[in-house]
């Protein structure tokens, strides 16, 4: 039996977005958790640039070809498979006379909206996986 289903475009790309929604969720909360750390300074996921990167359609235009060994090698695009979420510490801004960087508002906020990120993903992980027990009753009957 193939499992084509869960290996499908949609379901990858909602595999790697529930993945980098837990992992944004455990870096808000590590900054949450150092609100009052001197010198702390905050982190952030980022991954949506170069997933919209790696998904936006090649110029149309000839290839590059390489005729001499000194030549540089053409730079590949990374599937949007390929593409993995980085955690990136922010030390460019200092909010605080302790050097902290950490806003609870705004990391509140961040939170919230992954938050309704992550449901909404796996709300429709659920729906595909209803489909997939709707077909396998009905070909009981």
């Amino acid at each position: 039996m193939s499992l084509e289903f869960f290996s499908s475009v949609a379901d990858k790309f909602l595999r790697k977005g529930l993945d980098t929604a837990a992992l944004r969720h455990q870096v808000i909360s590590n900054n949450l958790t150092n609100v009052d750390t001197p010198r702390f300074k905050r982190s952030e996921v980022r991954f949506e640039d170069a997933l919209r990167a790696a998904m936006t359609p090649e110029p149309p235009g000839l290839p590059m070809e390489i005729t001499n060994p000194r030549h540089l090698e053409p730079q590949k695009k990374p599937s949007f498979t390929e593409v993995q979420p980085e955690v990136v510490e922010i030390r460019e801004t200092t909010g605080r006379l302790d050097g902290n960087n950490v806003d609870i508002d705004s990391e509140m906020a961040h939170l919230a909206e992954n938050t309704l990120l992550y449901n909404t993903m796996a709300q429709l992980v659920s729906k595909r996986l209803g489909i997939l027990r709707s077909v396998i009753n009905e070909g009981r009957r």
